[in-house]
């Protein structure tokens, strides 16, 4: 939950954002383990440039929009703390699944219904966020609303978050 001082939010994705298709090849490759016991490991470069977000904006809360918060939010916190990973997981986005059957999908208006972890995000803001709540979503897939595209900062799910895109979250987060 945030408090009144708390406005800014930066979901996260893992897949294809921390957790890199390069870097599993390159595991693969050497023969080095690609899991422990919470799933995929993270590429350090990546963690590496979510630290230098988080060092730069240190006020931002971090919200897990990843499917694998599906997990709970106690084993986010869990995975956080075991694998030494920057800043504190204060939340995770609630799991969205539309009932296709009620969606007429040829209708554009009903289309958002389809845009899951965008509707996650929107129900996270509503039930927690105060007034005046900025974000940034950092993901490797589009999936979200037409009103939260400009909060949106997409990977290349080869590399993830690279410092480029650590130096657009930074500095869309400072503008907010």
């Amino acid at each position: 939950m945030m408090t009144e001082g708390m406005k800014r939010v930066l979901f996260l994705d893992f897949d294809g954002v921390l957790n890199t298709e390069k870097y599993q090849e390159k595991l693969r490759l050497e023969g080095e383990p690609r899991w422990d016991d919470f799933g995929q490991l993270f590429d350090p470069k990546a963690v590496e440039n979510l630290k230098m977000i988080l060092d730069a904006v240190p006020d931002v809360l971090l919200v897990i929009s990843s499917s694998w918060k599906l997990e709970g939010l106690d084993r986010m916190k869990a995975l956080w703390e075991a694998r030494g990973l920057p800043g504190t997981v204060h939340g995770v986005t609630p799991d969205y699944v539309p009932d296709l059957l009620d969606i007429n999908q040829a209708d554009p208006d009903n289309m958002a219904m389809l845009a899951g972890k965008g509707n996650e995000v929107k129900e996270w803001l509503s039930r927690f966020a105060p007034d005046g709540c900025k974000y940034v979503i950092l993901d490797d897939v589009p999936d979200f609303l037409p009103e939260q595209e400009a909060f949106l900062i997409c990977t290349d799910p080869r590399a993830g978050i690279t410092h480029n895109v650590a130096v657009r979250v930074i500095s869309l987060l400072k503008s907010l």
